[in-house]
């Protein structure tokens, strides 16, 4: 018997398992046994003598923060990272997050951002040589503050030395190497104008306590937590999310990985999709996430089909409209600036229909029913109404039934400066591959918000302010000028 199998079969090895997974949360290993015992025969090779009961004793002894400790969280955790990884969220942190962390913060000058799991540093870095290529301008006499945490001492040493491999900076721009880092033999540091936002400390997600002010985990503007909560079970990852609701500020965002969305995300914030990236904001208080924005999710998976940018911008299209349109220029201003008033209630009693007050998608088949019931009858019941039209199109294309496109294009042809109503036609088209009438829409939508204070609500947006939904818009036309 090797020594791996001698580990599996002692009864002390699921003691071990427990105590691992439930101080460090890492449910990642709770059905990969060999995996665990593999690594924890790493830790053991020097130590021949030592069975796995003295091995558990010596860990409940020093505690998650102890020297074995966390030696065995670095054989247990994954290092591998790069600069830029998943250059499509950097994007939409660029061209929508951090503008409107700018315009909030305009006053106290002051932004703050969190990369929660940052395993060697990459991802922290990159925020900074980020906000010093692109903002420079904007943070000048700013006070900025980027904190890179993780459960992996060995990890946060590396990331303080700031000194990595060819494999960290692959793919990168001959031109942002020579300008962010200096070349060290084989090796890339970054260079010090790069550092001087960021720090980085050991910190466990799991049992650290949050908000936590003096570590600089509160009052954040943009956390990254990405790939760490995969290694999570559900209730942990309940308790994370959260946790990290509540170290964000009103209007905050969050970055999720790819495979780290869905319901639990949505129940607490604001989805806000941009081309191959979905960011993630919390809603101002007495303000649940709006289901406006959460059904607008792009899938992750989907590459943008628009492989060339859009051609230069046309006039707004002049489809036929219905002889008595409801909408005026005042009109237009109030839909755009009253985002939280809801339509007048009709006189009849009314079942519910969901609101940005009700999660984007009910938790079983019969409240998807149920809501998708009363969402047709309440536009059935308000045919007039374009909000009533609008937010079936939403539920519908959340659930993958009835058709959307139809009840977005009714509620167009009731307000024609609808630009929700626009972009979520636009993105319903793209979904479908239906390209023409997808650009046609988004130039629509961005026509309609042109002339517009840029600090207006947008109606049905949970919060979404008209220059934001201007960047949204702009990411789908790559290449042009806004």
């Amino acid at each position: 018997m090797n020594r791996i199998d001698a580990i599996l079969r002692d009864p002390v090895f699921p003691r071990i398992k427990a105590a691992v997974i439930g101080a460090t949360g890492l449910a990642y290993y709770a059905d990969k046994d060999a995996a665990l015992a593999e690594r924890i025969n790493r830790r053991l090779s020097d130590k021949p003598t030592l069975g796995l009961a003295a091995y558990l004793a010596q860990l409940a002894g020093e505690g998650p923060t102890g020297p074995e400790y966390q030696a065995l969280i670095n054989e247990l955790t994954v290092g591998e990272t790069f600069f830029f990884r998943y250059a499509e969220q950097f994007e939409a942190l660029c061209a929508v997050a951090i503008p409107e962390c700018l315009r909030r913060n305009r006053e106290s000058r002051l932004l703050r951002i969190w990369s929660a799991g940052c395993s060697i540093g990459p991802e922290a870095y990159t925020l900074e040589i980020l906000l010093k290529r692109h903002f420079a301008e904007q943070l000048r006499d700013w006070q900025v503050s980027i904190v890179g945490t993780d459960l992996n001492a060995s990890f946060i040493e590396t990331a303080r030395r700031g000194v990595y491999g060819n494999w960290a900076v692959r793919g990168l721009d001959p031109a942002v190497l020579a300008e962010c880092f200096d070349r060290q033999g084989d090796l890339w540091a970054v260079k010090p104008r790069f550092r001087e936002w960021t720090s980085f400390s050991v910190f466990n997600l799991v049992d650290g306590p949050l908000p936590n002010y003096p570590r600089g985990l509160g009052a954040l503007d943009v956390v990254l937590c990405r790939n760490v909560m995969i290694y999570f079970d559900e209730p942990t990852r309940t308790r994370l999310l959260e946790n990290l609701h509540e170290v964000l500020v009103p209007n905050g965002w969050l970055v999720v990985g790819h495979a780290e969305t869905g319901q639990q995300v949505n129940s607490l914030f604001t989805p806000v999709p941009v081309p191959g990236a979905t960011l993630y904001r919390k809603p101002r208080p007495g303000c649940a996430p709006a289901a406006a924005m959460a059904a607008t999710a792009t899938p992750a998976f989907m590459a943008s089909p628009f492989v060339e940018p859009f051609p230069a911008a046309e006039p707004k299209s002049t489809e036929p409209k219905p002889p008595a349109k409801r909408s005026t220029a005042a009109a237009s201003s109030t839909r755009l600036r009253a985002a939280t008033v809801k339509p007048a209630a009709p006189p009849t009693p009314q079942p519910p229909m969901p609101s940005p007050a009700s999660p984007p998608v009910p938790a079983s088949d019969g409240d998807r029913a149920a809501a998708l019931d009363a969402c047709i009858a309440l536009a059935e019941r308000n045919r007039l109404d374009p909000v009533a039209h609008f937010r079936l199109g939403l539920l519908e294309e959340e659930l993958g039934v009835g058709d959307p496109i139809a009840a977005f294009k009714r509620a167009l042809y009731l307000d024609s400066d609808f630009a929700l109503a626009d972009y979520h036609l636009a993105l319903a088209y793209w979904r479908r591959g239906k390209l023409a009438p997808a650009q046609r829409h988004f130039r629509n939508a961005r026509a309609t918000v042109a002339a517009h204070d840029a600090t207006e609500l947008v109606a049905e947006g949970g919060g979404l302010t008209v220059a934001e939904l201007r960047s949204m818009i702009d990411l789908w036309f790559s290449g042009e000028e806004p």
